[in-house]
């Protein structure tokens, strides 16, 4: 058969020959790659191509409505690219591309019958209705409904030829910033809609209790409590501050409570509606889940201050057995892990999932960083992207005494007082917009819409320090004409469940707290899994395999290997390993690391080190 050709029961039917691929060399810095995705081959029936990118980049979504098909970016992580493809005819097909950087040019071939010349393939999309009459909504094409997806928000494309990758933040960043890398990102729940009653109810009436004082009769039990308000007990009482390094209103002390039966009963109970519901929940957890194998900073009177002798043989507490079986559920969908420990992921909890912010002690290319360091380029904006996103956040274990990750919780808790967000490119109270002034990009949200203005409440700053909690408060409204230039920001995410609380002690943040759980994190966690259908005896340790090796989709030099290629990565006691790109060794200022990745030899302790590999410990040392 002429292999240009397919064949029917109707005879020959000509192939247009379309090559898919990407172009792909390393910036000057070896940082970062410069690559082109293009549609090349028999183009000339083609109408436009429309391109998905990784949602960090700078205008996701181009779209190329002539020859050369292609587009020019920049970044250092590969991903699946979505391409819509539409004729002439107005048939409209989608495929694949996976962002190769192996090779200098990669390519696929795809064959396209040639009758989309004449018509729309079987199973594609129609061509386009005729223009409507002048005044009347156009209509969006089915085509572009069943791909919303890619399509976005209907006319707000722009910017499309921007070729420079950036975080899905609006305030300009540094470019040499990466977003978080595509396997990273986290799926989000099913959970219920903004009209399911169960959730309108909870949205409601967080949204009619506006942040308490610890003179509220609401203080120790949250805004979104509906129980019997019961004190809890005392355990241990203390006039000091919890942390010695850690400010402090003057009213937090360190002394510890317990919430009676009946309250915590009551409180667990709408947790586990809270998770029910939630479209997507992420854990912020701290040392306190671990005090009782590995030690804390914090005053205490169950566990003492200081960390124990042996924390590398540590085992996980049941907390860790718990949400590592709740992660594998399905329910509990990220985690920014402030411990070094590695505790979640010996609990099972799945590996891409966590977002160890701090660094750890079983990561080489992440290790713990120094207050005087600098957080991982992938750590920070993918805690910024949860911290955005979450609509359920549960805290434990944490003083939330001003971190920047503290974001998490706190901004989470925020969208808790807003309504929801409006439909995709509509112009409503909660929207939000970007307005190009005097050089620099204003984010705000809209609080009101009038016949020729808007009112909107811009953010107040756009820092960024990794030892303080970013300023994202809102400023007092501002009138802006219909008629000025600004875009709304589509994807946005307001309203939500707000956050919960489950500690021994207060903190600054309990007033913002949906639910204020008072309680060891064990014993609330024992009492909510019956509430969410399991049993409790069903959380149990992993079963770990005996070899001290896997197969993983990467080649020796740390690239992502195309198809089904796999490498043995060796982690038997004494193997060095490589560390490849991408680390945060340089950032974290460990002293007897920093020969690594460095420009040039490093004296640590008076020793001239310039090798580039790391040795693991051996198991007696971890």
């Amino acid at each position: 058969k002429n292999p240009d050709k397919a064949y029917s029961s109707r005879g020959y039917i000509a192939m247009a020959r379309l090559l898919l691929g990407n172009t792909a060399s390393p910036t000057p810095d070896g940082k970062r790659y410069n690559w082109t995705f293009y549609v090349r081959g028999e183009t000339d029936e083609l109408d436009s191509v429309t391109i998905k990118l990784h949602p960090t980049f700078k205008d996701p979504v181009r779209v190329c409505d002539k020859p050369p098909f292609e587009i020019h970016a920049k970044g250092w992580g590969t991903f699946d690219i979505t391409v819509l493809l539409k004729w002439k005819s107005g048939a409209v097909q989608r495929t694949i591309w996976e962002l190769q950087f192996d090779q200098t040019d990669s390519f696929k071939e795809l064959q396209v019958p040639s009758t989309v010349q004449r018509a729309a393939l079987p199973g594609s999309c129609p061509p386009p209705a005729p223009p409507a009459p002048a005044g009347e909504e156009v209509p969006v094409p089915p085509w572009e409904a069943e791909n919303s997806d890619v399509y976005g928000v209907r006319g707000s494309i722009a910017g499309l030829d921007s070729e420079d990758e950036a975080m899905a933040e609006v305030a300009p960043v540094d470019e040499d910033v990466p977003g978080p890398p595509p396997e990273l990102l986290r799926d989000t729940s099913t959970g219920k809609g903004d009209a399911d009653p169960v959730r309108a109810t909870v949205c409601e009436r967080l949204r009619g209790m506006p942040y308490m004082a610890p003179s509220h009769p609401q203080f120790m039990f949250g805004r979104g409590y509906d129980g019997p308000l019961k004190a809890p007990k005392v355990l241990w009482k203390s006039d000091k501050a919890p942390r010695e390094d850690h400010s402090c209103p003057k009213w937090l002390t360190a002394t510890e409570f317990e919430d009676v039966p009946e309250v915590m009963a009551a409180k667990v109970k709408e947790l586990a509606r809270l998770m029910m519901i939630s479209r997507k929940t992420v854990a912020y957890t701290g040392a306190g889940i671990s005090a009782a194998v590995i030690g804390q900073a914090a005053r205490s009177g169950q566990h003492t201050v200081g960390w124990k002798a042996d924390t590398r043989t540590a085992p996980p507490t049941f907390t860790h057995h718990a949400l590592g079986f709740l992660g594998r559920e399905g329910l509990l969908h990220g985690w920014v892990q402030q411990n070094h420990d590695g505790l979640p992921q010996k609990a099972g909890f799945p590996q891409e999932r966590i977002n160890e912010i701090h660094g750890s002690w079983y990561d080489p290319g992440n290790p713990v960083v120094k207050y005087s360091g600098t957080l991982h380029d992938r750590s920070y904006p993918w805690m910024r992207e949860d911290a955005e996103t979450a609509d359920l956040c549960l805290v434990l274990g944490t003083s939330l005494g001003g971190l920047n990750a503290d974001q998490v919780a706190t901004k989470t808790a925020d969208r808790s007082l807003l309504p929801p967000a409006p439909a995709p490119g509509v112009l409503a109270p909660g929207a939000w917009i970007t307005l190009l002034r005097g050089g620099r990009i204003f984010k705000g949200r809209v609080v009101a819409v009038k016949e020729k203005d808007i009112e909107v409440r811009f953010k107040t700053s756009t820092s960024d320090s990794d030892s303080e909690e970013e300023d994202d408060r809102l400023g007092d409204p501002v009138r802006i004409s219909k008629n000025e230039k600004f875009d709304l920001v589509p994807g946005t995410v307001s309203g939500g469940l707000g956050t919960v609380i489950m500690n021994l002690q207060q903190t600054a943040q309990d007033g913002k707290m949906t639910l204020r759980l008072f309680g060891k994190s064990d014993d609330i966690l024992r009492m909510l899994l019956p509430e969410l259908g399991f049993g409790v005896s069903i959380v149990r340790p992993p079963v770990w395999p005996k070899m001290s090796r896997a197969l993983v989709p990467y080649d020796r030099n740390g690239k992502r290997s195309p198809g089904a290629k796999r490498m043995w990565l060796d982690l038997s006691a004494g193997q060095e390993v490589r560390i490849t790109p991408g680390h945060n060794i340089q950032g974290a200022q460990q002293p007897q690391y920093m020969h690594i990745g460095a420009k040039k030899s490093h004296q640590d302790q008076g020793r001239n080190q310039a090798t580039s590999c790391w040795q693991r410990p051996s198991p007696e040392s971890m």
